[in-house]
């Protein structure tokens, strides 16, 4: 006889609440359900306000991503003001999130995902007493590397824009705060060393080294060579306890674009990567679908969309919306930035594995140092242009309407603006793990990581570590895609 049972996960590690309902069958996944559990209303929190007023409340959206949240909005403002900031004010913007987005990176890989792997459920593997020794939480010896060497590297959010989380330096036009000469000095020392640290607390070789995996036999050729490297752990751990092949969705990648260019295109292109192409991303296809969150209203573009909270709603589950691209589902991340860059080692990791949580949390694992080397290219040519205006005036229409997309630590990021006799009449925010974490739409597709729970061996229904693992790969943050608003 089949043995069914019923498991609901509560997942809340640092940011946002989540519940993952189950149904295994004989050991297997067989339905998912992601359910977001607290409403907030940002959108309706911005409504009636004046246009700027986004640059100081949407970075309080979520205390982890809030300079992509800021970007994210800026944009939004000069696509509406039709204003393009000058050279230098990118490059500065550009460090800032590259800074954001590093530290979440590290923080997630190794005080999140492998802190899961020193769990004493793991006591009898080869690897346990290596990872208990690294990555155990608040124990572990890199846990407090990690933790020093990202408060180190967001030093460099505070000399371009005064303070972080929840900075504001960004404003239509350009930047609000100017760094001076020594603090932009501070900036490129402070980038050498945290190069020198991943080199030596993480990498355990150089970059030129690191860069030259290109494939997986050289990944292998790479951990054959550097068995102390923490790539190296991470493949072992991965390899022994049988999770290289689970966890795959099957879905194509919605990417934003990721570091401006002063011509307005991106260092990382924007665009849909599916089927092995690259294709063209067209905006107006985006659409959030209602049908199984407690939300009333159409399915319709951003631009149209209402927040209107219905939790008496037949069907619905989560407070996440799920948003569609051709009213298809899509993921997005990391390993999205990397297929469509043209990353050779990850197009061969997801012929070889798919989307994998093994490709999807090694993209996050490598993707510093791209991050690194566009930081010192950045900084130099700062120094460089160091008396250029890092503002030019922006005109602000009555009526207009704007766009900003971003490329944040989780994904692709995307806010709305529709502005009505000087006032925001309406805000959109579309985050990341709205992305991958939503709901069933009306077509019956799953979400993202709904998806890829779906056919996943759980060995012990007490301890669904498996589970954890595939979610935890998605990096997922709650607080940006469901918004809670007190009386």
């Amino acid at each position: 006889m089949s043995k069914k049972v019923e498991l609901r996960i509560p997942l809340n590690r640092v940011e946002g609440d989540l519940d993952i309902k189950v149904s295994i069958e004989d050991g297997i996944i067989t339905n998912a359900k992601s359910v977001g559990t607290l409403y907030r209303g940002f959108e309706n929190i911005l409504t009636g306000r004046e246009p700027m007023d986004a640059l100081v409340i949407t970075p309080r959206v979520c205390g982890i991503c809030s300079i992509s949240h800021l970007q994210a909005s800026v944009n939004a403002l000069e696509d509406a003001y039709g204003i393009t900031p000058p050279p230098q004010a990118i490059r500065l913007r550009n460090i800032s999130i590259m800074c954001e987005n590093m530290q979440s990176d590290l923080k997630q890989l190794f005080l999140m995902f492998m802190a899961d792997f020193s769990h004493e459920y793991y006591k009898e593997y080869d690897f346990y007493k290596i990872t208990k020794s690294y990555y155990e939480p608040f124990h572990g010896k890199l846990s407090k590397s990690i933790l020093q060497a990202t408060k180190d590297i967001l030093k460099i959010v505070a000399y371009i824009g005064g303070q972080w989380p929840h900075t504001s330096h960004m404003i239509p036009g350009g930047l609000s705060v100017i760094s001076d000469d020594l603090e932009v000095l501070r900036i490129r020392y402070l980038v050498i060393k945290f190069k020198q640290w991943m080199e030596e607390e993480i990498f355990k070789a150089s970059f030129d080294e690191v860069k030259e995996i290109d494939s997986f036999k050289s990944l292998e050729a790479f951990i054959d060579k550097h068995p102390q490297s923490h790539i190296s752990y991470f493949y072992k751990v991965l390899k022994e306890a049988n999770l290289l092949h689970i966890g795959s969705c099957g879905y194509g990648f919605i990417n934003y674009g990721s570091i401006q260019n002063s011509d307005g295109s991106f260092v990382i292109p924007k665009g849909i990567y599916e089927d092995g192409a690259i294709k063209e991303l067209d905006t107006t296809k985006i659409t959030e679908d209602l049908s199984h969150a407690w939300y009333q209203g159409e399915n319709t573009h951003p631009f149209e969309s209402a927040t209107v909270p219905n939790v008496n709603k037949d069907e619905a589950y989560s407070f996440s919306k799920a948003p569609r691209y051709d009213n298809k589902a899509y993921q997005t991340g990391p390993l999205g930035e990397e297929l469509i860059y043209g990353n050779k080692l990850f197009i061969d990791l997801h012929n070889r594995f798919g989307d994998s949580l093994f490709v999807r949390e090694f993209a996050r694992f490598l993707r510093p140092l791209r991050y690194v080397e566009l930081m010192e290219r950045e900084i130099e040519d700062v120094i460089k242009n160091i008396n250029e205006p890092i503002y030019s005036k922006a005109q602000k229409p009555d009526y207009s309407m704007g766009v900003g997309l971003t490329h944040a630590a989780r994904g692709a990021l995307g806010h709305w603006i529709k502005i009505g006799n000087g006032k925001i009449d309406k805000y959109q925010i579309i985050s990341p793990t709205t992305w991958n974490g939503s709901p069933m739409d009306e077509n019956g597709n799953l979400g993202a990581w709904e998806k890829a729970l779906i056919g996943v061996e759980i060995k012990d229904v007490n301890n669904p570590m498996e589970l954890g693992h595939v979610i935890r790969s998605f990096d997922p943050c709650l607080v940006c895609t469901v918004h809670f608003v007190g009386s």
